[in-house]
C-alpha cells in the first residue's frame, strides 16, 4: 500500500522533499486502513499534531504549502487531466481536504 501511495502522490507533483508530503502521505495511509480523518482539523491533523509533536495550523500549513508546490513545478496537463473541475476556481489547486481524499479514491479504486 505505502508504494502505491508514494508512486501516485509523485505522480501528480507531491515531492518528499516538502514537508508537507509526510503529512499528505500520513493522512491517506490512515483514510485508506478505514479511520476517519475528516474533518481534517478536527480529526486527522490532531492524530498528526500527537505524532509529530507540531501543532494543527503548522501541519494545515504545510500540507499547503506542498501542494502549491506541485501546481507550480507539476505537470499542468496531469494536474487538470486528474483533479479537472474540482480544482477552487479562485485559488487554481485543489484544497487539502480535496486533494487527500482524492488520492485515497485512487489507492482504493486501483
Amino acid at each position: 500500500m505505502d508504494q502505491k501511495i508514494y508512486s501516485y502522490m509523485l505522480s501528480i507533483g507531491l515531492r518528499p522533499k516538502c514537508s508537507g508530503y509526510k503529512y499528505i502521505f500520513d493522512l491517506v495511509k490512515i483514510q485508506t486502513r478505514g479511520t476517519e480523518i475528516l474533518p481534517l482539523k478536527l480529526n486527522g491533523y490532531v492524530v498528526l499534531s500527537k505524532k509529530y509533536g507540531k501543532s494543527v495550523c503548522a501541519i494545515d500549513k504545510n500540507i499547503q504549502n506542498c501542494i502549491s508546490k506541485a501546481w507550480l513545478d507539476g505537470d499542468v496537463e496531469t494536474l487538470y487531466r486528474e483533479f479537472g473541475n474540482t480544482i477552487d476556481i479562485d485559488k487554481g489547486k485543489p484544497t487539502s481536504k480535496q486533494l487527500i481524499m482524492h488520492i485515497c479514491d485512487r489507492i482504493l479504486s486501483s
